[in-house]
């Protein structure tokens, strides 16, 4: 079982920003801001409220902050796509909101060498992410990324959210390689975005460690002991959102293929939770260790027609 991912960490010397709690820089074409040690900082250490081409983030450290890259236009109906941005060796720590919201047309980035710590939050808007894309974002690759505690803490009677990755529909052709995604009060990875690619990625900690809307390619994916931090939502390794039958008609499944699939347990959480419509699940060889008479496959108003296709054979112990 791989547990190595570690980004790395800011080679150059860092230059001291003592924030007051708002952004710190405004983005424009070609801009690359390096080599800096911010705290105290609001909506943005970089905001980015216009169109702008390779801008680039790297060799950082940010504590104390609502968001690392804040991506909102001036203007209400404005656009303020980001094409070709670069985010390499960040550090950072006490986020309060996001590492990054990535939105409208953005394409053709790389967040890579990135490890960001969020804090627990409750105010009642403040969803906490840590990437989060929104819009039409496409055409990412995301690596070497570690996104942590990012929880939203709310009564026992709330949906309690707090993802380390998400995506919306809309999103599209987004690579996450070699990423992880530890204690989030919600999704590890949450993902609606189509065309989407996992490799060789990690989650644990959350209360679901994986939570896929649309069909999915993944080569190693790493599923490590959930834990439920609260609220209503359930816990599980892999929760699976099929698509909702609409005036009768029944939805196509979507396909979650897994080459080799890793789950690690000390508690009987279920493997796989399927929600609302089919899914089809084909897993390639698998490693799997969990307490005798874990559920292997819960089935909340989803189904999954024909079963999970074992290309290797399906594991022993398990319950249906």
């Amino acid at each position: 079982m791989r547990s190595d991912i570690s980004p790395a960490a800011p080679s150059t010397p860092l230059t001291q920003i003592q924030g007051d709690d708002g952004e710190i820089y405004l983005a424009r074409s070609g801009r690359r801001i390096a080599g800096i040690n911010a705290s105290h900082v609001g909506n943005g250490l970089l905001r980015v409220a216009s169109p702008v081409d390779k801008l680039i983030l790297e060799d950082a450290r940010v504590n104390d902050v609502y968001r690392v890259i804040e991506n909102k236009a001036a203007e209400k109906d404005g656009d303020a796509s980001i094409h070709g941005l670069r985010v390499s060796r960040v550090l950072a720590t006490g986020i309060r909101r996001s590492f990054a919201r990535i939105g409208y047309d953005s394409r053709d980035g790389i967040i890579e060498d990135v490890l960001a710590t969020g804090t627990t939050v409750t105010a009642p808007h403040d969803l906490p992410v840590g990437i989060g894309f929104t819009g039409t974002a496409h055409d990412f690759r995301i690596e070497r990324c570690i996104m942590r505690g990012f929880r939203w803490q709310r009564g026992e009677k709330k949906y309690w959210n707090g993802d380390g990755y998400s995506a919306e529909r809309g999103n599209y052709r987004l690579l996450f390689r070699r990423c992880a995604a530890y204690d989030n009060s919600d999704g590890g990875f949450d993902l609606k975005s189509s065309t989407t690619v996992l490799d060789d990625c990690i989650a644990g900690g959350n209360a679901r460690n994986y939570r896929l809307w649309t069909s999915m390619r993944a080569t190693r994916l790493t599923s490590l002991e959930p834990v439920k931090a609260g609220g209503i939502g359930d816990t599980c390794h892999f929760s699976l959102m099929g698509e909702k039958s609409v005036s009768g008609k029944t939805a196509e499944p979507i396909t979650i293929h897994i080459e080799h699939l890793e789950v690690r347990s000390s508690k009987g959480w279920p493997i796989f939770v399927v929600h609302d419509g089919p899914v089809r699940i084909s897993i390639g060889t698998h490693d799997i260790q969990v307490p005798p008479q874990t559920p292997l496959v819960r089935l909340a108003g989803g189904a999954i027609p024909g079963g999970i296709v074992w290309q290797s054979g399906p594991p022993r112990g398990l319950t249906l």
